[in-house]
């Protein structure tokens, strides 16, 4: 997978909303040709081409880890179901 900031990177504009699919399309190919499987991989490689605000904001959103984390709340953390899979959380 490239490094954050390679020219071969995916790349996503927060400002152009309607461009989030085509994203995560030029991840599925750099998955298929870097033979990532793993979901956990595939959602933290989703997350490191992004700002770092965007970055957390995905992360805290409960797919993200397969659990509920509090982002500037004082709720107790709620044990999922079950992992989520990077088709669950995108």
């Amino acid at each position: 997978m490239p490094t954050q900031g390679h020219h071969t990177a995916p790349k996503w504009d927060e400002e152009k909303v309607r461009e989030l699919a085509q994203y995560f399309q030029e991840l599925e190919y750099l998955f298929q040709d870097c033979r990532v499987n793993n979901d956990h991989q595939k959602k933290d490689y989703a997350v490191c081409y992004l700002t770092y605000n965007t970055g957390e904001t995905w992360m805290s959103v409960k797919e993200y880890k397969g659990k509920f984390t509090p982002a500037a709340t004082h709720d107790k953390p709620e044990p999922a179901a079950h992992a989520y899979t990077y088709e669950e959380w995108k």
